[in-house]
């Protein structure tokens, strides 16, 4: 008899054991294969973001180059009407005195000599010359600078095109990222209540097992073993040799902290902390180093603090310095996020 109830016992806990493994295996397979994805998608975000930004700035170097042509050609335009009026008064007037007998013969006249004469008649012809070429230099500017602008104006459109682009493809994949945030988050919800049933069937039955020994004397039986998480047996158990897993991250700060600057570990927070909590079944973990992975950066915490965010699907709540060395600039900006991280 004593014999029959051990053998009971062990193969219980042989099949609670298996149960547990065969579930737990088959839900944290699908979460596993969104890391790849996630990171593709976080890249593509991260690339569109930053040609949006170089598009972005292009434009704007463009535009204040068009302003800056189009004052110059303002400048022109302001110049023409009073230097074409210049040109043809000198214009009328040399064209009337070499018309009109009157015009030279006054000329004449009232100069000197001959050779003041003469000097005179060069000067207003100089001057008309003069007057005539600025006019011409004023009319060339202006064309040169409107061809200008008009090739300004074309590459502004082109960057601008490229901006609404890259505008196109980050919202694109920003898109995509968030609903694999979702997808991902469902899933590790499904996985967390896929490891509490799996944890209650096995406790289901090594207790079946264990009141079939107990139901016959089993004097010098072996005591049965304690779990080596002992605070971890509602299903929150993790994986803390050093493999991957995928959750729900928040984040907190000391202003939202109901504890302040305190933690369970006895470390005081302070909003450049590079630290983490686990939920309040977690306590084992306090102590440990995490390491934590987003948007292509990998940054590596230790667990000081616990909480109770577990019952909205969380499992970590980040201290200031891990959101902040993942470019946020605080608890709210960061909000809830899909991560991969593992336990060292």
């Amino acid at each position: 008899m004593r014999l029959r109830s051990a053998h009971a016992k062990a193969r219980a806990t042989i099949v609670a054991g298996l149960a547990t493994a065969l579930l737990c295996s088959s839900a944290l397979a699908p979460v596993s294969a969104y890391a790849a994805t996630a990171d593709e998608l976080q890249n593509r975000v991260d690339a569109a973001t930053q040609a949006y930004g170089d598009a972005s700035a292009k434009v704007s170097e463009l535009q204040a180059k068009i302003d800056e042509s189009q004052a110059k050609i303002d400048e022109v335009n302001a110049e023409l009407p009073e230097q074409r009026e210049r040109a043809e008064q000198s214009l009328s007037s040399l064209y009337k005195m070499q018309q009109g007998t009157p015009g030279l013969v006054s000329l004449l006249l009232s100069s000197d000599s001959f050779a003041d004469f003469f000097t005179t008649y060069q000067y207003l012809n100089a001057v008309q010359r003069s007057n005539t070429d600025a006019l011409a230099e004023l009319n060339r500017m202006e064309g040169e600078l409107s061809a200008a602008q008009q090739t300004l104006q074309a590459a502004k459109d082109e960057a601008s095109a490229q901006q609404q682009q890259a505008q196109t493809s980050m919202t694109e994949a920003q898109t995509a990222l968030d609903e694999l945030n979702a997808q991902i988050a469902a899933q590790a919800a499904a996985e967390a209540a896929a490891q509490a049933q799996a944890q209650t069937q096995a406790q289901s039955q090594a207790a079946s097992g264990s009141s079939q020994a107990a139901s016959s004397p089993a004097a010098g039986a072996p005591a049965a073993s304690t779990p080596s998480n002992p605070s971890a047996t509602d299903g929150s158990e993790v994986k803390s040799d050093g493999e991957w897993m995928i959750g729900m991250a928040s984040a907190y700060s000391i202003d939202s902290n109901t504890g302040g600057n305190a933690t369970a570990s006895g470390d005081e927070l302070t909003d450049d902390s590079m630290s983490v909590a686990v939920p309040l079944s977690q306590r084992y973990l306090l102590g440990r180093s995490v390491q934590i992975r987003y948007g292509g950066k990998t940054i590596t915490a230790v667990v000081n603090d616990v909480g109770g965010f577990a019952a909205y699907g969380r499992v970590l709540d980040l201290a200031g310095g891990c959101w902040k060395a993942f470019g946020c600039s605080s608890a709210s900006d960061w909000g809830v996020r899909a991560v991969q991280y593992r336990f060292l």
